[in-house]
């Protein structure tokens, strides 16, 4: 088993702008209303990169910038995980590559490799901390919270450095949507720390997590319209998670692992779960 404690979390998603919007809504379900995700996205990146990204990208800083300031965010380590990652570029290029001359763009070139939310994040933060990113389909959150965690106890963070873990999904182009099960845009950022020694940190959990073999009754949503959230992105697998934090409510989450199951005890730390404030802003 390997623990690992939640400092800070951002949130992306239809009718969801943010953590503390994400908090009231848990609080008050009846309140949610899955209105589309905006078309612009205002994140960290300078203005030339800003108009490079592509829509992953956006998602992926815009959860990922809610979790602490720039000097915090620039030493984290940090993973990325997302189930398909950049299918619009993807679909872009593919386009592309069947035209006369073959006329595939800088850009589209240079976003479409998996790691392309990470590169941007570093240049929003000039962070030169070590990151991963990873692809395991629908089980990409509960495959990223185990590397947090992994990354949070490995031997080599002697520095003891937070670790972000960023997850994403956008929705598919129309080639691929009969094949994916994503109906809405999605992304999570969770900052963890490695213990809670610290009494500045203020952590909102701790949670342990290990796998078993399990393979049914995942957990779910009480509410019928953060349930149809849920499974419509796989990252969204998180809120079951994210709603037993809000609460704080001691609980025992099931997240799909590949032909197993990652099982997350979740043990609350503190009354309040809204983001801590910080003296410095991003």
């Amino acid at each position: 088993m390997l623990s690992l404690y939640l400092k800070s979390a951002g949130l992306i998603a239809p009718g969801i702008n943010s953590w503390d919007e994400a908090v009231r809504i848990f609080k008050q379900p009846e309140t949610y209303s899955p209105a589309a995700v905006e078309k612009k996205l205002d994140t960290l990146l300078p203005a030339n990169e800003r108009r490079r990204a592509a829509r992953v990208t956006q998602l992926a800083l815009y959860a990922a910038q809610q979790t602490g300031n720039a000097a915090e965010l620039q030493q984290c380590l940090q993973v990325f995980s997302s189930s398909n990652g950049d299918l619009s570029t993807f679909h872009q290029i593919g386009l592309s590559l069947s035209l006369p001359g073959r006329p595939v763009s800088p850009t589209g070139f240079h976003n479409s490799v998996h790691n392309a939310p990470a590169g941007y994040w570093s240049i929003a933060t000039q962070s030169q901390t070590p990151s991963t990113s990873l692809c395991a389909y629908n089980d990409s959150f509960s495959v990223g919270l185990l590397e947090a965690a992994v990354q949070l106890n490995a031997s080599d963070n002697q520095q003891g450095r937070d670790c972000l873990l960023v997850c994403y999904d956008e929705i598919p182009p129309e080639p691929f949507r009969a094949l994916l099960s994503i109906s809405a845009e999605f992304a999570c950022a969770l900052r963890f720390s490695k213990s809670a020694t610290d009494p500045d940190q203020d952590c909102l959990a701790r949670l342990d997590i290990a796998l078993n073999n399990e393979t049914s009754s995942f957990s779910q949503l009480s509410n019928d319209a953060m349930e149809q959230l849920r499974q419509a992105n796989p990252q969204a697998m998180v809120l079951p998670l994210l709603d037993a934090i809000v609460h704080q409510r001691h609980a025992s989450i099931k997240l799909p692992y590949f032909e197993q199951s990652l099982e997350v005890q979740v043990t609350p730390l503190r009354d309040d779960v809204i983001n801590v404030t910080r003296e410095e802003s991003l």
